[in-house]
């Protein structure tokens, strides 16, 4: 079947206990979970399964532990048969579309995290990120361009739930004004990176040298820029978005327009928590998005893809 789309989520899927039940039911998710244990040189196992929370909630810990569950969800959609039309990435889950695709394998997917992870530690702002709910873009753009400071839009999430990155005290700033526009809820998020922000140039820079030297096959699969909604055909375009993840900002909306333009139904989110199908109904109310984080969820998933097909 390849009427579906991928859903492949990101830092914030994390959760103690992801992946467990997985691995021990499939063999080939404990490979895979061995496989990254081993080129990380971590216990990340041990990590996912019993935290605690605070270590699973490390930027980076969480992106590998994401990135490694969704790869043996995705395995396992494959080996069944499992198709899609398109994969659809949010944020560090580009890594997981990319390594699906087939434009780098497993471990090379865990090396460009390990260099991306390199490249942020040398910036040394002092950044911070919220969360702005029942305000517009548009709206927060506007109040943005009013803070003294670097703070801008960096996630789109749904229409009204709005993620801001930049410096602290701008993004405090920010965060104070929205409220006073208006808005449901301004809080902050655990962030000490200013994730998807110009904050983050010299680190997109700095991981850019590393993509020139890094390998990569013509994915199989279209991939949808969380960017500008377009679909990536060829490794040369996976390769730039990867060379300008850091500081471009997710435009989450825009990729759920499209697969509902393309018509790809139902959606599959592949990875642990369901946190992506949640939004995708907050954007489209007559979405169906299927989970994969457990075996039941897997074989409820198969039962209705191949009972649509």
């Amino acid at each position: 079947m390849s009427g579906c789309a991928f859903l492949f989520p990101g830092q914030g899927a994390q959760y103690v206990g992801m992946g467990r039940d997985l691995v021990e039911r499939f063999p080939e998710c404990q490979q895979v979970l061995r496989r990254a244990e081993a080129h990380l040189n971590l216990a990340l196992g041990d990590i996912m399964f019993f935290g605690p929370e605070e270590r699973l909630q490390e930027d980076f810990i969480a992106q590998v532990a994401v990135y490694t569950v969704s790869c043996m969800a995705g395995d396992l959609l494959e080996a069944r048969g499992i198709s899609a039309g398109a994969f659809a990435p949010y944020s560090s889950g580009i890594y997981a579309a990319a390594y699906a695709a087939g434009v780098v394998d497993f471990e090379t997917g865990l090396t460009l995290m390990q260099e991306a992870a390199r490249c942020i530690r040398k910036e040394k702002a002092q950044a911070a990120m919220g969360v702005v709910l029942g305000l517009s873009a548009s709206e927060v753009e506007e109040l943005c361009g009013r803070v003294a400071g670097v703070v801008e839009v960096s996630i789109v999430n749904t229409r009204h739930q709005i993620i801001v990155s930049g410096e602290r005290p701008a993004v405090s700033a920010l965060l104070k004004q929205t409220v006073e526009a208006g808005a449901l809820k301004a809080d902050w998020l655990p962030a000490a990176v200013a994730y998807h922000s110009s904050l983050l140039r010299g680190a997109d820079q700095c991981l850019a040298k590393t993509f020139t030297q890094t390998p990569m096959k013509e994915p199989h699969t279209p991939i949808i820029s969380y960017i500008d909604s377009q679909a990536m055909e060829s490794a040369s375009q996976v390769k730039a978005l990867l060379s300008t993840q850091l500081e471009s900002p997710v435009r989450w909306v825009g990729v759920v327009e499209e697969l509902v333009r393309r018509e790809l139904w139902p959606m599959v989110e592949v990875g642990p928590g369901q946190i992506l199908g949640r939004s995708v109904r907050w954007i489209h109310r007559q979405a169906q998005v299927l989970p994969t984080e457990d075996s039941i969820a897997i074989r409820h998933t198969l039962k209705e893809l191949v009972g649509s097909s």
